[in-house]
């Protein structure tokens, strides 16, 4: 993103073209930005026997799953769902791992592929697979007893977290596997989201690793996902080139003796940067000796500052400036301090929060009504979590590709509100 004249442009279109075209709110994803975090993905791991898989959770756009999956990426599906939208993008079944979490018998069953990969998370499922005499190949997700992550709720591995076979049942979970005459063809290990520090994940990557011994059947080791990505003008850019030097240092010798492939499935990395939820200012009042800035989208839209405190770097996209940015923000030039909020019926509909998830003012450049926002680095976890609450509907999205822009999910219409209904 770049200023000219006040006016803010995502690759090379105008904020003020895209809005008046489609409307907002809308989101709108670069695909400059995607391929490059494509390409450091690929590139950070290159030295390993590496296969990357996209956690297609963070965003299910067939726009963006398409350009990742031409660019070799697998997918990593956690329901019935995201197998069908996946095999829709073109992912064919032997690139999909389906990673369970509590899932039904008809989870289990609507899977279809015996080629996919069932990623299981508990001794129970691995039961019921057998039971359901379901052929895929099976995979454990591990709990190495390392967690971390950017809020307690994205932490995935450790004490008292849902996901993953502990320690002391691994062993257990292998023996009811190939007792039954089947195979653990790959073992996983994800510890949570937001991590900005690679010291965790290579720890982690080091216990996998060394369970790996005791298995003589498998074909993959994934490491999980996970990476960080800087969401505050102060954060810095994970260390991608790092963790894959030391990842390929600890794992290298014994994946090529053993012909195993890695697996990483980064979601938020690749994603992230590359979208920008765009939204108007409807509305400017002070209130409790503080201005306020309504706009025309809530936490119905993007929820993250709602549920996790989660910071989304705000800039007026039609008189705004370079030192409102994010990478060369200066706060000193920001003339204004305002709370940003929503236009749904609920207190805690404020973009513009801390840590503990009060509502605070933020410098901007002036708004005025008839403004436009651009929420930054919103490409993932933005759509993908979006409602219908309060009968909000659900935004276009809209891909831009250098000079051109494309319309790649229409606004719902007032009538898809009942679709189903009776």
């Amino acid at each position: 993103m770049h200023f000219a004249n006040g006016v803010l442009f995502i690759g090379n279109v105008a904020v003020p073209a895209i809005a008046e075209r489609y409307g907002t709110p809308v989101y709108v994803y670069d695909t400059a930005i995607l391929r490059a975090q494509i390409e450091r993905v690929k590139r950070a791991f290159a030295s390993l026997p590496f296969r990357p898989f996209y956690a297609m959770k963070a965003n299910a756009s067939l726009a963006l799953m398409d350009i990742i999956r031409k660019s070799g990426f697998g997918c990593d599906a956690v329901s019935p769902g995201e197998i069908y939208i996946a095999r829709q993008a073109g992912f064919t079944a032997d690139q999909i791992w389906f990673t369970c979490s509590n899932v039904s018998d008809e989870d289990l069953r609507q899977i279809g592929d015996p080629s996919i990969i069932i990623n299981v998370n508990s001794l129970s499922e691995i039961d019921r697979i057998l039971a359901l005499e379901l052929s895929n190949p099976i995979a454990l997700r591990i709990n190495t007893d390392v967690g971390a992550g950017h809020h307690v709720d994205v932490v995935t591995a450790g004490g008292g977290v849902k996901f993953g076979i502990d320690l002391a049942e691994v062993r257990d979970a292998r023996m009811i596997v190939e007792d039954s005459g089947r195979k653990v063809v790959g073992l996983h290990a994800h510890i949570g989201s937001g991590v900005d520090d690679p010291a965790p994940l290579i720890e982690s990557a080091r216990r996998l690793l060394d369970l790996s011994t005791d298995f003589s059947n498998l074909r993959w080791l994934n490491f999980g996902g996970g990476l960080s990505v800087p969401y505050r003008p102060q954060d810095e850019e994970f260390p991608i080139e790092e963790y894959g030097a030391e990842l390929t240092r600890i794992a290298d010798r014994m994946l090529r003796a053993r012909e195993l492939t890695a697996i990483l499935e980064p979601g938020r990395y690749v994603v992230a940067a590359c979208g920008v939820l765009l939204a108007r200012v409807t509305a400017k009042r002070i209130s409790g000796g503080l201005w306020w800035a309504g706009c025309d989208t809530g936490f119905n839209h993007l929820v993250r500052p709602s549920k996790y405190g989660a910071y989304h770097h705000i800039v007026n996209a039609s008189r705004g400036s370079e030192a409102s940015l994010r990478a060369t923000f200066d706060a000193s030039k920001m003339r204004e301090e305002v709370i940003v909020a929503g236009n749904l019926c609920e207190s805690g509909d404020v973009f513009t929060r801390d840590a503990s998830g009060n509502a605070i003012a933020r410098k901007l450049d002036p708004t005025r009504v008839g403004d436009l926002l651009a929420f930054c680095d919103a490409g993932a976890y933005g759509f993908s979590m979006a409602s219908h609450y309060n009968a909000r509907l659900l935004p276009p999205e809209v891909l831009i590709d250098g000079d051109s822009m494309q319309l790649v999910r229409e606004r719902q219409s007032i009538e898809d509100l009942l679709k189903g209904q009776r």
